[in-house]
């Protein structure tokens, strides 16, 4: 079980290529692999001519599920970003490490200024191969 990321559940979201966002979620966060075209959608997929790749970071059957529609060209602009909570601060420096390794487009701190950060939390964001925003933060707890 990946024990990285600790707030995350069911994203859905098309991308324009499946190889290249799979190789770079499954690289970057170790997701597993759980299904090519879920069983309860696969026919209604088939006819939309969308394909569906799911990943588990080990918590879900499907924690993130990637799409590409094989007619349409998306406009992900529309997704801003979304926020990924991981559990220590050694998951969040070895992601964040993993990224720059990568050459990874990265900006340091919270996406929006306005959104709340106290005091020892980290927080950095990334985009994906096409141009998700990723906001990865850790809170330490305060046992």
């Amino acid at each position: 079980m990946n024990r990285e990321v600790v707030k995350f559940q069911h994203h859905v979201f098309y991308v324009t290529d499946l190889k290249r966002s799979k190789d770079f979620y499954m690289d970057l966060f170790d997701l597993q692999f759980s299904a090519l075209n879920h069983p309860d959608s696969s026919a209604a997929m088939k006819l939309a001519k969308q394909e569906m790749h799911f990943f588990s970071f080990g918590h879900y059957h499907h924690d993130i599920c990637l799409v590409k529609h094989h007619e349409l060209k998306m406009d992900n602009e529309s997704l801003l970003h979304y926020t990924m909570e991981v559990a220590d601060a050694h998951d969040f420096d070895h992601i964040l490490q993993k990224s720059k390794k990568e050459k990874i487009q990265l900006k340091e701190g919270r996406m929006l200024k306005s959104a709340k950060f106290e005091k020892g939390w980290k927080a950095f964001c990334i985009q994906d191969p096409d141009h998700h925003w990723i906001e990865i933060i850790h809170k330490p707890s305060r046992n």
